[in-house]
C-alpha cells in the first residue's frame, strides 16, 4: 500500500462522510446537463457523494479510487438510496481503462505532474467523441485558506497550468476560469475556498 492509500484510507476511515454526502456543486450542475442514460467515469471519487448523485438521475456510474475504504462507502452510499454502483480500485498511476465513457469528472483532485498530464491526457483518449471532461480543482490561491485542500504548491493548480494541459489534446475548452466560492461539503470543505474549474470536449 502507498502512502498515499495509506493517508486516504485513514481519512474515509473515520466515522460519517469526511466530504458529506451533497455532490460537489459544479460537478452537479453539469450531470444536470447531460443527455439521458450516459455512462460517467469519477476520478478520485473518494466515499462516492458525486457518483451517488448521477445514478440518481439515471446514468451509468463508475467509481474509480486507490483507497478501498472510500469505495466501500461509496458503495454503501449507493445502496442506501437502491443503488448499485460500479467500482474500480486503482492508483492513477496503475491506471489502465478499458472502456470508453460519454464523460469523466473529478473534484478536487490532487496530482503532481508529470502524472497530472498522463492522467488527464488518459481521461481524454477514453472519451467518446463529443464527450465531456469536467473538474473542480483547489488553485494556488487555496494555500493560505484553512477550508480544506492539499498545503502543497504542487498540487494546487491554476487556469494557465490546465490550458497548458489540453491545448495540444483533441478537445476544445469549453469553460476554464478561477473562482472564489463557498464550500459545504461535510466537514472536510467547509467556507470559502479558491478553485479552479474545467470543462472541455473531446473533438
Amino acid at each position: 500500500m502507498t502512502d498515499q492509500q495509506e493517508f486516504w484510507n485513514e481519512r474515509f476511515g473515520r466515522e460519517g462522510y469526511f466530504y458529506g454526502t451533497t455532490a460537489n456543486y459544479y460537478l452537479a450542475s453539469h450531470i444536470d446537463t447531460l443527455s439521458p442514460q450516459q455512462t460517467i467515469l469519477f476520478l478520485g471519487e473518494g466515499e462516492g457523494r458525486n457518483a451517488v448523485y448521477a445514478l440518481e438521475r439515471g446514468h451509468t456510474v463508475t467509481a474509480l479510487d486507490a483507497a478501498e475504504i472510500g469505495l466501500a462507502k461509496s458503495a454503501m452510499l449507493a445502496q442506501s438510496k437502491g443503488f448499485e454502483l460500479s467500482l474500480i480500485h486503482t492508483d492513477l498511476v496503475q491506471w489502465n481503462p478499458t472502456q470508453q465513457y460519454d464523460a469523466i469528472m473529478c473534484s478536487f483532485l490532487h496530482l503532481t505532474e508529470p502524472l497530472r498530464s498522463e492522467v488527464f491526457a488518459k481521461a481524454l483518449e477514453h472519451l467518446n467523441d463529443g464527450g465531456l471532461f469536467v473538474g473542480e480543482y483547489f488553485s494556488i490561491h487555496q494555500l493560505s485558506k484553512t477550508t480544506g485542500g492539499p498545503k502543497d504548491l504542487d498540487l494546487l493548480y491554476t487556469a494557465d497550468n490546465l490550458s497548458s494541459i489540453f491545448k495540444d489534446l483533441p478537445c476544445e475548452i469549453l469553460e476554464l476560469y478561477e473562482i472564489d466560492t463557498e464550500l459545504h461539503e461535510g466537514t472536510g470543505h467547509n467556507g470559502l475556498a479558491s478553485v479552479v474549474r474545467l470543462k472541455v470536449q473531446k473533438r
